[in-house]
């Protein structure tokens, strides 16, 4: 009997360097221009392997984020027109 040979597509890790530790700064709600890198074109925010930060900067990015949706800097949704 013959078995299956299942071949899977493999992704290709980079590391990349986080932007925040690289400039010595933090993630700020006030700052929607540098946040807005950050979030993709439909309002939700990418994940660390595709943003490249770290753990320690994608928490904080995280809170920004929801605290400048919460006082209307940033769109929840954006919706295609």
């Amino acid at each position: 009997m013959r078995r299956k040979i299942i071949r899977r597509a493999r992704r290709i890790l980079r590391i990349k360097d986080c932007p925040f530790c690289k400039n010595s700064k933090e993630p700020d709600y006030k700052d929607t221009d540098n946040l807005n890198h950050f979030i993709s074109d439909r309002g939700k925010i990418l994940p660390r392997n595709v943003s490249g930060v770290c753990q320690k900067h994608q928490l904080r990015l995280t809170k920004s984020v929801k605290q400048a949706r919460y006082i209307a800097l940033l769109p929840f949704i954006v919706r295609p027109s």
